[in-house]
């Protein structure tokens, strides 16, 4: 109890307010009660058979797991986003919990809207009835952290007005402190887990969606990323009417993609739906390394095409370009069959803690790779997300020295909100079939890179080569200015000019081989096989010959 003392002191120093403290020892006791529970279980269970055992701490999980859902829609808040936070944790939360808390919805009542009414005033300077041709006062959604309501704009265009609530960021403040007093009550129990990573992604999310103009900078990146291609809708953002806690967007109109049986009484085939939806992931993780992190049915609707629209654009995330290479070094060296590189490269992305043993890690890599070596094309197109994440979920049993790392947090959630939605679409996608052209053209992008470096460093060594004759020639005419003195007899003047030629020739041989295996690695990326052989063959050829006449030398 000390620990909980001492735990309520420290968050109660930045913290002002009966209300914000009345929420944070709310929190608090859920959390006691969760842990009292376990404790509870652990002594009643020394009595119990090994199966009863099995099946009283599922149903233990299950309760619990209902008790945090039950409790994060009556506190609303940022408790919500919790839960949804934490449905994706299969790296130490049981299946009961994650099932259960992937059933919340942001979603709740709305505001009084004299509250909203007010945040307009202060944030854009007017009434919405002095700004707006028309506003309706009844939001047509209303989340954890605001509500959106539809408007006109004097010159008639629709508009979507998404105002944050007023005191959501004190309220997302009390919650994040009291998420970070919670985790430290569960280190005993989840040691190896790296809680301050986890509380330290979460706190970024959350409030990183509180920043309005950076959300519709967001838009504007996702419009710009798909330009050119009418399948996907992103609504146009109206800056004039937008600040830090007001965003107004373009009003788009569409069915929401649950909505099943609307989609097909629209005429919309449902299973173009679920591959277009797989498509434009694809494209946004592989190719843009930009995607959007909250793919829930409101987030995203159809419209007869099909084409898909998206809204909402707090919750995303960028690929780090060291993620990027690490991701592509992984590829290969699972396709090289070489598990010490897939150890390693996960290793540098943080899927491994402190202190583990590499030795059984490698040795899992390798009887995974050994499951999977002989696997028909067949069976390797049947293979989903769903496999894959048993296949995690029992490697995550086997080493408990395995974590998610923050950067893919988001991108494992969103993956798997993808795949329930695209199931209930069409039961027979695949969204690893539909991903694999872009996960192939992703690779290419590690080639492009070498072949950029290649390029650089034969720029360079042109450029030096380039200034051989200016140098020369200053060279020359120092000595005719009589600047410098060398002396050299006939026989060592004939031998600096024969290792001159050589050096020229061998220099040449150089720059031919290099280019010819930039070339090579060019035309595979364009997939042009022959020439690609052709231009390889040169470089060995080129090689081969630089080398022999070294050795000659």
């Amino acid at each position: 109890m000390g620990c909980i003392a001492r735990c309520y002191r420290d968050w109660a120093k930045g913290m002002n307010g009966i209300h914000y403290k009345k929420r944070f020892l709310k929190g608090l006791l859920i959390a006691l009660r969760i842990i009292v529970s376990y404790k509870l279980f652990n002594l009643l269970s020394v009595f119990m058979t090994r199966d009863k055992k099995e099946q009283g701490l599922k149903a233990l999980h299950r309760r619990n797991a209902v008790l945090i859902r039950e409790k994060a829609i009556e506190m609303k808040g940022v408790m919500i986003k919790v839960g949804q936070f934490l449905s994706s944790r299969i790296d130490f939360l049981p299946d009961e919990y994650t099932s259960e808390l992937s059933l919340l919805q942001d979603s709740i009542p709305p505001h009084d809207y004299n509250e909203i009414r007010k945040r307009i005033i202060d944030e854009l300077g007017a009434p919405p009835e002095d700004i707006f041709l028309e506003f309706n006062i009844e939001p047509i959604a209303a989340a954890s952290l605001g509500q959106v309501h539809e408007a006109v704009l004097k010159d008639a265009r629709r508009v979507a007005v998404k105002i944050q609530y007023p005191d959501i960021e004190r309220i997302i403040e009390t919650d994040i402190r009291m998420f970070k007093v919670v985790i430290r009550l569960f280190r005993g129990r989840y040691g190896r887990i790296d809680f301050d990573m986890l509380h330290g992604e979460f706190s970024r999310i959350i409030r990183g969606e509180l920043d309005y103009l950076e959300e519709g900078k967001n838009a504007e990146r996702f419009g710009q990323n798909f330009k050119g291609d009418e399948r996907v809708i992103f609504p146009a953002v109206y800056w004039e009417y937008t600040t830090r806690h007001v965003l107004t967007l373009e009003f788009v109109e569409g069915i929401k993609i649950t909505e099943y049986e609307a989609i097909k009484a629209e005429g919309i085939n449902s299973a173009d739906v679920a591959t277009l939806l797989s498509e434009v992931y694809s494209r946004m993780i592989y190719l843009h390394g930009f995607f959007h992190g909250d793919p829930h049915p409101g987030n995203i609707f159809v419209q007869d095409g099909p084409k898909l629209v998206f809204v909402d654009f707090g919750m995303v995330q960028a690929i780090p370009e060291r993620i990027k290479r690490e991701l592509r070094r992984f590829a290969n060296a699972i396709v090289e069959r070489n598990p010490e590189d897939v150890v390693d490269s996960m290793r540098r992305m943080g899927f491994i803690l402190e202190g583990a043993d590499y030795r059984a890690i490698i040795d899992v890599a390798q009887s995974l790779m050994d499951k999977y070596r002989d696997i028909s094309p067949v069976e390797l197109k049947r293979l989903t997300i769903d496999d894959i994440e048993k296949e995690i979920e029992n490697v995550i049993m086997v080493l408990d020295f395995i974590q998610i790392p923050n950067n893919f947090i988001l991108l494992g959630r969103t993956i798997g909100i993808l795949n329930g939605i695209s199931f209930r679409l069409n039961p027979e996608v695949n969204i690893i079939e539909i991903g694999n052209p872009f996960i192939k053209e992703f690779l290419k992008g590690g080639r492009r890179e070498q072949v950029d470096l290649m390029l650089r460093e034969l720029k360079g060594t042109g450029m030096r080569l380039w200034r051989i004759p200016s140098l020369m020639d200053e060279f020359l005419n120092k000595a005719n200015k009589g600047d410098m003195m060398v002396r050299l007899s006939p026989s060592d003047m004939e031998k600096i000019t024969d290792q001159f030629t050589s050096l020229s020739k061998m220099m040449m041989m150089v720059i031919l081989t290099v280019t010819a295996a930039a070339a090579a690695l060019f035309f595979e990326m364009v997939n042009e096989r022959v020439l690609s052989v052709v231009a390889a063959a040169s470089s060995v050829t080129l090689g081969i010959l630089s080398a022999f006449r070294l050795m000659r030398k």
